[in-house]
């Protein structure tokens, strides 16, 4: 039997060397002995080899790994198992997105209570300093997509004017296979918050998705081409920002509750998009002060009246369209303001030999080697 210590190993394996309370996530989420199976297979194999590789019994082996891949806890090929390699990948394959969330294996209050700890008390502040990192050598991190209900208030953007990953509406329709899952955040450390769960894209259009579809307390499903759009919009009208295949609240995501958190929005990229306002219609009713998670907006009084309207900073303002979205009397709006180059990655910059750094995942962000 392995001992209580294999949780702290493991947490080492997976990058988390600093932290004391993540091996206490993983002491509530799996057993001494299903810590030492994962621990062998950072290397994948096949169950005949890692019985032989931990001079187990192979058919004792084949029931466990079967109930760690129900768990999430591991992921299964044709012949070989592995475990996960990053801590992301962990939290999304384990309590998150694809894992089980009902019956035997959903995850307990005891787990989430651990991970809201570990995030907010240490992961969030780890996500900052990567994506420091990160922004050192690409200059930029992934930019924030513009929600579909701005981009369709918006006269003056043409469907053409729009590059096809900016475009997530073409998304939804052209999929072969519409699957939403939970979002990982607001299940585990975010259980309390009220924004929608069911918004995650991750799994949308992809194997991954479908390989967990159908398997025993997923809660993933699959939805219909209306049903999906209806999910985004949903997503937007709440004010969840729509950040790679996520829509994220500020309150848990990974990303979005630090960079807030800390007020460091010169973390977030912004898109090719802007709000702007048409100070002739804005009523000055303030909601989309309240909308913003940048603080990009605030009230300006107007030369020729006692009113004050919107004014969006051009600084601050990342083109997430939230507030474009709620403006009753359509006085925002988006437009282009960065050419389709924009988009296009900076190339990796190089070390003193000349030599492109390379980039190794930890804690699921990156940082230099």
């Amino acid at each position: 039997m392995a001992d209580k210590g294999i949780y702290k190993r493991l947490s080492d394996k997976l990058g988390v060397w600093e932290s004391e309370r993540f091996p206490k996530v993983l002491a509530a989420t799996i057993t001494p002995e299903e810590a030492a199976i994962c621990l062998e297979l950072f290397e994948p194999a096949t169950c005949k080899e890692l019985a032989a590789r931990m001079g187990i019994d192979e058919k004792a082996l084949s029931g466990k790994l079967d109930v760690l891949v129900d768990k999430g806890m591991l992921t299964r090929g044709l012949t070989q198992y592995a475990f996960h390699t990053t801590l992301l990948a962990f939290h999304h394959d384990c309590v998150a997105d694809t894992a089980p969330h009902t019956g035997p294996y959903a995850i307990s209050q005891e787990a989430k209570e651990l991970w809201a700890d570990f995030f907010y008390n240490e992961w969030a502040d780890h996500f900052l300093k990567h994506t420091e990192e990160f922004i050192k050598m690409t200059g930029r991190s992934l930019p924030i997509w513009p929600a579909i209900g701005a981009l369709e208030r918006s006269p003056d953007i043409k469907p053409e004017d729009i590059l096809p990953e900016e475009n997530f509406k073409l998304r939804i329709e052209n999929a072969k296979s519409r699957i939403l899952a939970p979002c990982g955040c607001r299940v585990s450390w975010g259980y309390k918050c009220k924004k929608p769960l069911m918004v995650c894209f991750a799994c949308f259009d992809r194997p991954r998705g479908e390989y967990y579809l159908n398997q025993p307390g997923r809660l993933l499903k699959e939805v219909t081409l209306e049903e999906a759009l209806a999910t985004a919009r949903q997503a937007e009208e709440a004010g969840l920002v729509h950040w790679g295949d996520c829509y994220c609240c500020d309150c848990c995501c990974e990303n979005l509750y630090a960079v807030t958190r800390d007020k460091r929005y010169d973390l977030m990229t912004p898109n090719r998009f802007l709000a702007v306002v048409n100070e002739e219609t804005c009523t000055g009713c303030e909601k989309c002060i309240e909308r913003c998670p940048f603080e990009a907006v605030e009230m300006k009084p107007v030369e020729t009246s006692s009113r004050q309207i919107s004014f969006v900073d051009p600084e601050k303002c990342k083109g997430c369209g939230l507030c474009v979205i709620t403006c009753e009397p359509n006085a925002l709006t988006l437009k282009i303001v960065r050419p389709p180059e924009y988009l296009k990655p900076k190339p990796p910059e190089g070390d003193e030999s000349g030599q492109p750094v390379h980039v190794i995942p930890v804690w699921g962000h990156y940082f230099l080697k």
